[in-house]
């Protein structure tokens, strides 16, 4: 009580302080958040794709090469983000949590410490400023932000905005001006080299270009606004890409994105090659840097300026998506990373009505298994049951293939990272509240809804029955006709 009316007051007093005041002096934070956004970027070294605006930014900035999202998936890592908690710990772990709740007491989003200290909180959509942007928060509340767009705040006050970028998220936006050539591009060594895959590989790349055109026109706007010497930049994907190993998932293409931070005349521009950092570090770090003294329960870590700390850790938590029901975490230090299956029981080839209606891998991994015709190591992906531990060593196996986790060698570092994991999860899930049944059935009659009306939209003859051949067909005519 005695925190809540001490930020009444401080917020009243900055206000009152109108232009000629301390408010004018306090950095703007940025955030952009670009949907599904993995680390393809010029920047980050793949040669297929043109982003200079990003690249830019990249130059101007701290480029972090080690940056994670704590979820794969948006819901439960914008969740997490806004209030820099994991998603468990604000029982937001579920995707687009159907019985949602208030976040658990003593927690609150970042916008509360923002408006607190008299800054302008805005959400906006980057095609459309004068509309809210995504938010997809797994909570219930009102009056997060003041506004969509920073122009709406009152003269010299300080803002903190987010600028929300659709773009790379399915469906794919196609760059007439740069259009990527699919036999051409550099596919990824954890996906099968197949002319399906390579063309929505493709496409996905002409949608990072999209994005990268709305990133452009937000640092030009800065810069003609004057506002780019005193704002704070941090540019991010709210989690990794969407394909079919990734998205969903906690390997690396699941939760690996890229992190830029530009704050100008403050950090000179460097590459972070190993420093570890995930997104909900970024909301520490943004109050930190504003000159907000965080909520001690924030579990982020501030990782720049003055208080910057070490990160030791990265955690990563994958709980109900749609129809296709997990439990997962994840432990990374760097150079090991163990995924803990809690559900190991299911494939992770289980029903995704979401994945199964977008991503054209889904079926063919489904045709070519059962033609037995799904090579070594992908075929791995199509087993009934999971590990109930798997450990990577990153710096030798960046695909994630070869499990390490029954080898006698690497059985110290294995129960050090389970030690680590184990024992945190008691305190990170101490606010989950697990789904019950019926609440799951909801969820998948509503995964199934969706699927019937997206496969309907290509071919409305497309029953919840139609095969898996046929799901294929239709892809193959729509992405490699000539």
């Amino acid at each position: 009580m005695k925190y809540f009316i001490s930020s009444i007051f401080s917020m009243v007093f900055l206000l009152m302080l109108g232009s000629n005041g301390l408010a004018q002096n306090r950095p703007n934070v940025l955030w952009i958040n670009a949907d599904d956004l993995g680390i393809e970027l010029g920047c980050y070294g793949n040669p297929d794709v043109k982003t200079p605006n990003i690249d830019r930014l990249a130059k101007q900035g701290i480029l972090y090469k080690r940056a994670y999202a704590n979820a794969p998936i948006c819901s439960p890592s914008r969740s997490s983000m806004i209030t820099g908690m994991y998603p468990p710990s604000a029982n937001s772990h579920d995707h687009r949590t159907i019985n949602m709740t208030r976040l658990p007491q003593g927690i609150a989003p970042i916008t509360t410490y923002f408006k607190a200290q008299g800054y302008f909180c805005t959400n906006g959509n980057s095609h459309n400023m004068a509309k809210g942007g995504k938010e997809d928060f797994n909570f219930l509340s009102e009056n997060l932000f003041d506004g969509t767009d920073w122009k709406q705040r009152a003269k010299d006050q300080p803002f903190f905005a987010q600028v929300q970028i659709h773009e790379p998220h399915r469906d794919f936006v196609r760059d007439k001006e740069n259009p990527v050539a699919a036999d051409k591009v550099h596919l990824p060594e954890c996906y099968p080299d197949y002319p399906i895959i390579r063309a929505d590989w493709a496409l996905y790349l002409e949608s990072v270009q999209e994005c990268d055109k709305q990133v452009g026109l937000i640092l030009d706007r800065l810069e003609k606004e004057g506002l780019a010497d005193n704002t704070i930049v941090f540019f991010f994907g709210d989690n990794g890409r969407p394909h079919l190993r990734d998205k969903q998932f906690l390997y690396e293409g699941g939760l690996r994105v890229p992190l830029i931070v530009r704050y100008p005349n403050h950090f000179k521009p460097k590459v972070e090659k190993e420093k570890l950092v995930s997104l909900v570090d970024v909301t520490a770090t943004s109050l930190s840097l504003a000159g907000i003294a965080s909520p001690t329960h924030l579990q982020g870590t501030v990782f720049l300026g003055q208080k910057a700390q070490q990160i030791k850790y990265v955690y990563g938590f994958r709980d109900r998506a749609g129809d296709a029901v997990e439990n997962m975490r994840s432990i990374c230090n760097g150079r090991y990373k163990l995924i803990w299956n809690r559900t190991a029981d299911r494939p992770w080839m289980q029903l995704s009505s979401y994945k199964k209606a977008q991503y054209p891998a889904f079926s063919l991994y489904n045709v070519l298994y059962k033609k037995g015709a799904l090579a070594a190591p992908f075929n791995q992906f199509m087993a009934a049951t999971k590990p109930v531990i798997e450990l990577y060593d990153l710096k030798k196996d960046s695909m994630e293939f070869n499990n390490l986790a029954e080898l006698k060698k690497h059985q110290k570092i294995k129960d050090q990272l389970f030690q680590q994991l184990s024992t945190q999860m008691v305190a990170f899930e101490k606010n989950r509240i697990p789904e019950d049944e019926k609440t799951i059935e909801k969820a998948k009659a509503s995964s199934l809804k969706y699927y019937e009306q997206q496969i309907k939209t290509h071919n409305p003859a497309f029953t919840a029955d139609t095969s898996d051949e046929k799901l294929l067909q239709d892809w193959e005519n729509r992405l490699l006709k000539k």
